[in-house]
């Protein structure tokens, strides 16, 4: 009986816990069209990294939904966000290395390879950041952000 109280219990915390993953508007880029103000410019949707406001995000870039999961908002969320950009990993590389000091981050470690790792910690989180060329061009950044510890 108290097994099954025990069970009943952490099957719903993590319900909890994906069903705050999906609400609110705020946890989804939101798409503004391009040029146009109005809706029959004929615009096409581009993602709008604007809530996400502590982390450094290169132009010419889409985040892949698929890919991506986040918790929270603003300077507060945790989770991974998936980056196609349109440079290359170098140029992404460079990218970060100079724009993570400007939001607040400071780098704890890197390896820059074939497929780069950069690690960095800010506050209570800590972001890590991998980067790799991309299937046809460009490249994948793959950014997790967690708690410290």
């Amino acid at each position: 009986m108290m097994r099954l109280r025990h069970s009943f219990i952490c099957a719903a915390a993590l319900a909890s816990l994906a069903l705050a993953g999906c609400s609110g508007s705020n946890l989804v880029p939101n798409t503004t069209s391009a040029g146009s103000s109005d809706s029959k410019g004929g615009g096409q949707p581009i993602p709008s990294f604007t809530q996400f406001t502590d982390i450094p995000m290169p132009s010419n870039s889409s985040l892949d939904m698929d890919r991506s999961i986040i918790f929270g908002a603003s300077d507060a969320w945790h989770g991974r966000l998936v980056i196609n950009a349109g440079g290359t990993p170098a140029q992404m590389y460079d990218f970060y290395e100079r724009e993570m000091p400007n939001f607040g981050w400071s780098k704890v470690t890197v390896v820059r390879a074939d497929i780069s790792v950069m690690v960095y910690d800010r506050e209570s989180r800590v972001a890590t950041i991998k980067l790799q060329g991309g299937s046809f061009a460009g490249s994948t950044v793959d950014i997790t952000v967690s708690p410290k510890g």
